[in-house]
């Protein structure tokens, strides 16, 4: 039997084998190479990132460090002006006593001038009182007398355009109507607010300027209507005793709706409350 067919195939073998190790050799030499190349790579990029966290805390530290002084600084100061605080309270406290000593060893009649002192404080607040009541009165004077000069100047717009009317004629139903259309967009009247403000032309500026309070959530003597749920709200208007404007905000839309009614009595009154309570909300 020829066997150098076996010898060679072995021979091819074992020179395949030693052509592969030699093979794998080199690849583990280039991956080892390249573990070592990505290795210092990663180790300078984390001395790098070290690097700029050290730099960072170093920063941030010294923010902290800054912070804390200023803080202590401030804290001083505080305690400084504390300090100087409690000696002058203190300072005055002891002058207070001393005087009220002094007062009291030289004046028997020390409750008599305490009573004094009350009632003129009394007298003064009173008086005081009174002032700015005047003064609010004089305020809603202005406000009137304001209200009136702009339905004066529609007056007078009115009368120069249609060139019909004399200057003491009072305004018609449509010229109010686009009067309160100008002066207060936001207001709706319902039934027969317009006849109300059409009958009483001396009360005009007066009304206007209650809708225009109305508007700005300074109704006079506003209070909710319980025989209308709290839907509405009932508020008169200044040194018109038996006029009453009854009010709801609208929620679909902007603005509000007012009725404007004279109370004639209690019967015309609680009519108007039920007119209103079968009124939809708006």
């Amino acid at each position: 039997m020829d066997f150098s067919f076996f010898w060679g195939l072995g021979l091819g073998g074992i020179g395949l084998f030693f052509t592969m190790r030699t093979v794998q050799k080199q690849e583990i030499l280039k991956l080892k190479k390249n573990f070592a190349t990505q290795q210092e790579a990663y180790e300078s990029q984390l001395q790098l990132q070290a690097e700029n966290y050290s730099l960072e805390m170093a920063n941030q530290a010294q923010d902290f460090q800054q912070a804390i002084a200023d803080l202590e600084q401030r804290i001083a100061s505080q305690t400084q002006i504390k300090e100087r605080l409690e000696q002058k309270l203190q300072r005055e406290k002891e002058l207070s006593l001393a005087s009220q000593k002094k007062l009291r060893e030289n004046n028997r009649d020390i409750d008599e001038i305490l009573e004094s002192l009350e009632q003129s404080q009394q007298d003064v607040l009173h008086h005081k009182e009174a002032e700015i009541s005047q003064l609010k009165a004089q305020l809603q004077e202005y406000a009137v007398n304001l209200e009136q000069q702009r339905v004066d100047l529609f007056n007078l717009q009115q009368q120069s355009a249609s060139q019909q009317k004399t200057q003491g004629d009072r305004l018609n139903a449509e010229q109010i109507q686009t009067l309160v259309g100008t002066l207060l967009p936001e207001i709706t009247l319902l039934r027969d607010s317009l006849n109300v403000l059409v009958d009483q032309p001396e009360n005009l500026a007066a009304l206007i300027k209650a809708l225009k309070d109305i508007l700005e959530g300074q109704a006079y003597a506003a209070k909710k209507v319980r025989a209308t749920d709290n839907k509405w709200t009932e508020c008169r208007v200044p040194h018109i005793n038996l006029m009453r404007l009854y009010y709801q905000k609208c929620k679909k839309t902007s603005g509000y709706q007012i009725l404007i009614s004279p109370k004639k009595n209690q019967k015309s009154q609680d009519q108007d409350y039920e007119w209103l309570k079968n009124q939809s909300s708006c």
